[in-house]
């Protein structure tokens, strides 16, 4: 499933993107960085709760009060970290978050 959306850029032009190119979302003091698949970043003043509220729900899920996660790039999960594409660090599977992530995927 491909979400169009209308990511800002420099000098206020506005780059569409497909939402699938997202690979997580991450807090970072005040501001959220959005991790692309082609490596770059972007760094944004929304909280996640501002994210969760755009961002298609089949396709992103939060897994721990700081990230968000793009489910078509998760590649595997470990008891509190998940594995995604193009990253060495795992993102952060929290307890409060667990029963929803595992929710997106059928568990065998």
């Amino acid at each position: 499933m491909n979400n169009r959306m209308l990511m800002p850029t420099k000098g206020g032009i506005r780059k569409m993107i497909n939402s699938n190119q997202i690979i997580y979302i991450k807090v970072h003091l005040t501001n959220s960085i959005i991790k692309f698949s082609d490596g770059h970043s972007l760094v944004m003043q929304l909280s996640l709760k501002q994210f969760e509220a755009r961002l298609p729900p089949e396709l992103f899920c939060r897994t721990h009060r700081n990230y968000i996660v793009c489910l078509d790039h998760v590649i595997s999960v470990a008891e509190s970290h998940i594995a995604v594409t193009a990253e060495k660090e795992g993102i952060p599977l929290s307890e409060n978050y667990k029963k929803n992530f595992y929710s997106h995927f059928i568990v065998i």
